[in-house]
């Protein structure tokens, strides 16, 4: 995906594609924060609206604890909160993008973590698990699943987008080998969409709902 020279709207999306680091990627984000939802709403970023739809078709709403994992500015809290999920928490690595999230008030408690890491919550705390946009180059490795199904109850899902180099045999194989273990199993995914349409770029990407076991 290339981006046309000065283009704001894109430029910082390449760069974070581009980090070789958890901490250069939360480094980017921090400068971004003020105009990410701008510049991303101007791509047609459509990874929270996917995932949310997804979660509704396999979780009911209500008052259990969700998580949304790399919460970035809280996009998707309001979304679920909308759909009638009202226990929300989440974490990102950027504090700059914690700091907007957090002046949305819509979650129950937000915390700098980082997907790839041990996270600080108990085992089966969450009815649910959300990630939006994180899977992806240059952002959270799919090792970070694991931990999500640790922290996730047996009968609820894990419900994530997946994008670029991660499509395909990426997470073919660390599904399976979470699966083998009797960590999950697959309940559905969606077809392929493009997930920042911007003319003859494109930016294929898929959302995945698995059932904790």
């Amino acid at each position: 995906m290339t981006s046309r020279p000065g283009d704001e709207k894109t430029r910082q999306l390449h760069n974070v594609y581009a980090s070789k680091s958890a901490n250069e990627t939360a480094g980017i984000y921090d400068g971004w924060a003020v105009d990410y939802e701008a510049h991303m709403a101007g791509v047609g970023y459509s990874h929270p609206a996917m995932v949310a739809a997804m979660l509704c078709r396999h979780q009911k709403p209500g008052s259990e604890p969700l998580l949304d994992a790399g919460a970035g500015t809280g996009i998707m809290a309001e979304l679920l909160d909308a759909l009638g999920y009202s226990s929300i928490f989440g974490f990102d690595a950027s504090p700059g993008m914690l700091k907007l999230a957090a002046s949305r008030n819509a979650y129950d408690d937000l915390r700098i973590a980082r997907l790839g890491e041990p996270l600080e919550y108990e085992t089966d705390q969450f009815a649910a698990t959300v990630a939006s946009g994180v899977f992806t180059q240059g952002h959270a490795p799919l090792a970070g699943l694991k931990e999500l199904t640790r922290i996730t109850r047996p009968g609820g899902h894990i419900v994530f987008s997946i994008a670029r180099s991660y499509l395909g045999e990426a997470i073919e194989t660390q599904a399976k080998e979470l699966e083998d273990a009797g960590k999950w199993q697959l309940a559905s995914t969606t077809k392929r969409y493009d997930s920042t349409p911007m003319g003859n770029d494109s930016l294929m990407a898929q959302v995945y709902a698995f059932r904790i076991t």
